[in-house]
């Protein structure tokens, strides 16, 4: 979830705007290998391979503290795609790790809160929240009413080690420079048999769709490819295991939840969109999990 990282500087030019070149990472953004290999290449930006792990990042260097997305106010209104799209994936998420039990969980890099107000609602958790935008934090306090929300790096907000049951990361990690570091401390904030759950892009299917993209519609500033200046961190299964692992995080395991629902369109759309999903789940299980070209949604384990 672009808007609510502190690894990412969106404010970085395109070709034609008249700013300055981006600043360019020259080692591995996981290993801190210095020899890799351009993969693709959007507008001014690399994305490079990293010959020692293999792991795949963007050159552009992101301010690891970027709190400006949502600007000095958060509109009321065009927030569909955070309020009502991603529902049926945060009721799944509740369905299948929170209902039936209680406990704290805390929504790393939380945005306007809507996935803390789903867990609020949950009877016997307390949900908390962590979000560097002040702008997103004054949305969820006021508009959502939500009094849990702590505004600031997570280095910076006061916890209790071992005092959460779950804590949530959802489209935050690929958005962070150097991620081992919020990786410890999530590990230390959780209880003993706590879960850290991730949901990050799985470069296996961008990284092929953003070449078939290009390849059929050139580069064009009004489309989708990788998202340079904002996603650093291109993880596949291998190098989000290999991540975790190290930083003491165990029993990694691989899920699928509902996809982010499409709003708009006809209904021969949508239903399309939720055949490719039951395809993909059906074929990650068919293949013992070796062929998944769904997002990652990932649990680890303290």
């Amino acid at each position: 979830m672009v808007a609510k990282v502190c690894g990412v500087d969106l404010r970085g030019s395109s070709p034609g705007t008249g700013l300055s070149a981006p600043t360019r990472v020259s080692h591995c953004l996981l290993c801190k290998g210095t020899e890799h290999r351009v993969v693709f290449k959007e507008f001014d930006v690399d994305i490079l391979q990293c010959k020692t792990c293999r792991h795949i990042f963007s050159s552009f260097h992101g301010d690891p503290y970027y709190a400006g997305f949502w600007g000095d106010e958060v509109q009321d209104d065009g927030q569909n795609y955070w309020k009502l799209a991603r529902q049926p994936m945060y009721r799944d998420f509740i369905e299948k790790y929170l209902a039936g039990r209680a406990g704290r969980l805390l929504d790393m890099g939380c945005g306007l809160g809507f996935f803390v107000e789903s867990v609020a609602g949950v009877n016997g958790w307390e949900a908390y929240g962590c979000e560097i935008s002040p702008a997103a934090v004054r949305y969820a306090r006021e508009k959502l009413g939500l009094t849990k929300i702590f505004c600031g790096r997570l280095d910076e907000v006061r916890l209790p080690l071992h005092w959460f049951d779950v804590v949530t990361l959802w489209d935050v990690l690929d958005h962070i420079l150097y991620p081992d570091a919020i990786l410890r401390q999530c590990h230390d904030l959780l209880r003993e048999g706590g879960i850290c759950f991730i949901r990050t892009p799985n470069v296996a299917v961008q990284l092929p769709r953003a070449r078939i993209n290009k390849l059929l519609r050139g580069m064009r500033s009004t489309l989708t490819y990788l998202q340079a200046r904002q996603h650093l961190h291109h993880y596949s299964k291998s190098t989000i295991r290999r991540l975790l692992e190290r930083n003491r995080f165990s029993e990694i395991e691989f899920t699928h939840l509902q996809p982010v629902s499409a709003l708009e369109g006809s209904m021969v759309r949508r239903q399309v969109k939720a055949t490719l999903f039951m395809a993909v789940r059906a074929l990650a299980t068919v293949s013992g999990g070796r062929l998944n070209y769904d997002n990652l949604f990932v649990v680890a384990h303290r």
